[in-house]
């Protein structure tokens, strides 16, 4: 198991090669790069995020190469956290373009991988007002759910012709314009809607605390193969808040660092064990008291403590 962090969330924002300098001595083994227009410029960096796409499609991987080379550090996707169901429709178009960009950049690095958002074109409550169920016309799942079909049916192909998987991030948020990858309930939805396997979860269980899904490790076992990517945060509730706001309040809960909120992460790797699952853990960092890249490098610590040891004596990843 990698394990690794994204690169550009809850963390000082410095260039690619800075970073990987910085951990390149730490407990981390492997960088989630984020790249992309959401994310702003670095330095005097005429791109956003920590990735030149276009340099990569016109020169090739030489430069990324370099800067990793010697490090013992390696790359485990490539992430342009983007709405692409975006209801603005010449934005749709530019972030679809990049996202296609990026597949070919992530074949050309030999990244397996490409996270980002299901997406929605209706915000964060395209489900509709609390209680009120179908049909209802402030339920929005049926046009959201065709929606990501349009969209990432291709996409979904041209990964396969690449050799690649696209990672669906779970956080319901989805970067303030919600994200319609965000339960077990919409993820068998997705999955109808586009069957090629090509096409999975960056689960992130810390969403599974707050939204109140129990049992993790079954929620694991039973999307065994379309975990393509796993995402180490964790979440605490505080109950006192929860008490006093109820479950539409926005501070009854906050997310923290694995080994900080209530997760078992012993179990966790027990159960990604069990379902064959060994590529990468990529550590999220939107913790409110531990903060920043040394919250990364003491939660990096806690979770080697609980890894088990290799399988065979090495990785059996599918992705590897």
């Amino acid at each position: 198991m990698l394990i690794a962090f994204a690169s550009l969330v809850g963390i000082e924002p410095v260039p690619l090669a800075d970073l990987v300098k910085r951990v390149e001595s730490s407990p981390l083994d492997a960088i989630e790069v984020n790249c992309g227009p959401t994310f702003p410029p670095i330095l005097d960096a005429s791109f956003g995020g920590h990735l030149d796409v276009d340099d990569v499609l016109r020169h090739g991987p030489g430069p990324i190469e370099e800067i990793f080379a010697g490090s013992g550090m390696t790359i485990t996707a490539l992430a342009p956290m983007l709405n692409l169901l975006t209801p603005d429709e010449s934005l749709r178009s530019q972030r679809i373009e990049y996202f296609e960009k990026t597949l070919s950049a992530a074949a050309i690095l030999g990244v397996p991988l490409v996270v980002t958002y299901g997406g929605s074109p209706y915000g964060m409550w395209f489900q509709g007002l609390p209680g009120v169920h179908q049909p209802h016309p402030s339920n929005h799942v049926e046009a959201s759910i065709r929606a990501f079909s349009q969209i990432f049916e291709p996409l979904a192909t041209r990964a396969e012709d690449l050799g690649l998987k696209i990672a669906l991030e779970t956080a319901p948020r989805g970067g303030g314009e919600g994200n319609v990858a965000h339960s077990p309930e919409l993820w068998d939805r997705l999955f109808d809607a586009v069957a090629s396997p090509a096409i999975g979860l960056s689960l992130d269980p810390s969403h599974l605390v707050w939204l109140g899904i129990p049992d993790v490790s079954d929620i694991i076992r039973r999307y065994a193969t379309r975990i393509h990517h796993f995402d180490g945060k964790d979440a605490e509730v505080l109950p006192a808040a929860l008490a006093r706001q109820g479950i539409l309040g926005n501070s009854w809960w906050r997310y923290r660092l694995p080994g900080l909120g209530q997760l078992d992460w012993a179990a966790q790797f027990s159960v990604l064990r069990e379902i064959g699952y060994d590529y990468a853990l990529a550590i999220e960092q939107e913790d409110p008291i531990l903060t920043g890249l040394d919250g990364v490098l003491w939660s990096a610590g806690f979770l080697q403590g609980k890894l088990l040891p290799p399988r065979n004596g090495g990785t059996d990843g599918r992705l590897l």
